[in-house]
């Protein structure tokens, strides 16, 4: 009977002190200036554009914390972002797409997923210029990373 009350609080005391070295350990990856790979997952191959738009936003003045890198070898850490194109813009009659939803991650190097954000969705409207890519690379910076990933790697 008590072995295996001792048991369980050994096996929850692991699990909570791995919890605790993965949160250490993401807080420092995710540290301003380290370097980050940007892995882009095209979902439907149907927006080539998103990885300059990711980019872009990775590098603006609203997030700008980390150096981006070309390969996975010189990266502290890689950022797995899936984008995936629904429908079309009819207002502007273009291919940006109606809504783009786009889920980030950051993984280690050897690609063991660290963190996982929400799914967010640009929409094309008025309020967005009709530009649901750039509405969903915003969402991506704000909520996802600024929100998400900064309050768990605190």
């Amino acid at each position: 009977m008590y072995m295996k009350k001792i048991s369980v609080l050994l096996m929850a005391m692991c699990l909570f002190f791995t919890g605790m070295a993965q949160e250490k350990n993401l807080k420092a990856l995710v540290a301003d200036g380290n370097k980050a790979y940007v892995d882009f997952v095209d979902v439907k191959g149907n927006i080539p554009q998103a990885k300059e738009a990711i980019v872009k936003a990775l590098q603006g003045a609203e997030w700008n914390r980390w150096q981006l890198v070309d390969a996975k070898e010189n990266a502290d850490f890689i950022l797995k972002v899936s984008v995936e194109k629904k429908g079309m813009n009819i207002m502007s009659m273009t291919s940006d797409g109606a809504r783009i939803r786009v889920i980030t991650e950051v993984m280690s190097i050897d690609d063991k997923p660290l963190w996982k954000s929400k799914e967010y969705q640009g929409n094309a409207s008025m309020f967005t210029g009709y530009a649901a890519l750039e509405d969903a690379m915003r969402k991506m910076v704000r909520r996802a990373l600024g929100d998400e990933l900064m309050k768990k790697a605190q």
